[in-house]
């Protein structure tokens, strides 16, 4: 592998996120010129159908013209609380109410609905379902938790799953391995999970293990330190954790995220650039740098050198590249006809 091969290979990992409303060159260049793996859209850059339509439409054309892979366009489309894209797009019921209702249907139509809406603009990976098990006053996932039930909370988050995928859209599992027992918001600060093995493995890891037998593309894995895991680093930048228990434990195949690294959580140790080289050389074979993407064009960087170096073995470059081609190989290569979304909406 040439030198540009190495850093093509190692920039389909990092997916980033960029402000304002139309894909400014630099936007574009980020998937097309740079060859990053992918982008991130969140409130900031959708406005109406029409435009997140059509920046979509661009940010894929432009990869095709300079050769790239499909990127991965994601967004956080969980519905309630947490929807960045509003009506005519379906923006709920949120999984707090949807768990309430205890009915996987409503779950795999729901599912379904986001799945065939996201593919129509362009998305191709909805960073949902939430498998958090709420399970402590003032957690801070409760209005995004289906429940304080892990079996109902595995049940219901499978049949999320099914739904989506089975309209061609992506989903991910999050966030692994479970923050329904924190009071302490990732995005601020780090939490501590000081639970046993044997209470993760009862209550956490049982919609995660479920998750895994559905064959869900994605798996999150947070920030938080969980001490029966890994007491001295995140779930994020742990081998124990990804390589360990995710990979080893629970027999997942599939391709592991990284929470958004610019996060409190790790923000007040490392920078993100740093974040991002730990979470890679940790397991994580997508890197999230959702707001300044300068830091994941150093952590590229970063990570081309280490491995010139030798620190990053080309077997470990190989399983998440292989990983990523897999789950690409299958992707649409950008949104069919305004008409179709209009008409999903009900514009038409």
């Amino acid at each position: 592998m040439t030198n540009e091969q190495l850093r093509q290979t190692l920039a389909q990992s990092l997916v980033v996120g960029f402000e304002g409303l139309a894909p400014q060159p630099e936007a574009l260049c980020l998937a097309a010129g740079e060859g990053l793996g992918g982008l991130i859209l969140f409130a900031r850059n959708i406005q109406d159908p029409e435009q997140v339509w059509d920046l979509n439409r661009q940010v894929a054309a432009g990869a095709a013209a300079a050769g790239r892979p499909v990127p991965f366009i994601m967004v956080d489309q969980e519905g309630g609380s947490v929807a960045r894209l509003r009506p005519p797009f379906c923006d709920g019921p949120g999984f707090q109410e949807l768990g309430q209702s205890g009915d996987p249907r409503l779950l795999r139509d729901m599912g379904a609905r986001l799945g065939a809406e996201l593919l129509a603009s362009g998305f191709n990976w909805d960073l949902a379902p939430v498998l958090d098990v709420h399970g402590v006053s003032g957690g801070v996932q409760e209005s995004r938790s289906l429940g304080s039930d892990p079996a109902r909370v595995a049940e219901l988050g499978a049949a999320f799953i099914g739904g989506m995928q089975g309209k061609g859209c992506l989903a991910c599992a999050k966030h692994f391995p479970g923050l329904g027992r924190t009071t302490l918001d990732t995005h601020r600060e780090r939490p501590r999970v000081d639970l046993s093995r044997q209470e993760l493995e009862a209550v956490e890891l049982v919609p995660f293990e479920r998750a895994v037998r559905a064959g869900v593309a994605g798996m999150m894995v947070c920030h938080a330190v969980f001490s029966a895991l890994d007491p001295d680093r995140p779930a994020s930048l742990s081998p124990l954790v990804i390589e360990g228990l995710l990979r080893r434990d629970l027999g997942y195949q599939g391709l592991v995220l990284s929470d958004d690294l610019e996060m409190g959580a790790v923000a007040a140790d490392l920078d993100p650039a740093a974040a991002a080289v730990a979470a890679y050389r940790a397991g994580c074979d997508l890197l999230l740098i959702c707001k300044h993407h300068d830091f994941a064009l150093e952590a590229l960087e970063r990570l081309v050198a280490l491995a010139l170096a030798g620190e990053i073995s080309p077997e470990r470059i190989e399983q998440s590249a292989g990983r990523i081609a897999r789950a690409k190989a299958g992707l649409h290569p950008g949104p069919g006809p305004l008409a179709n979304l209009k008409g999903l909406l009900g514009m038409a």
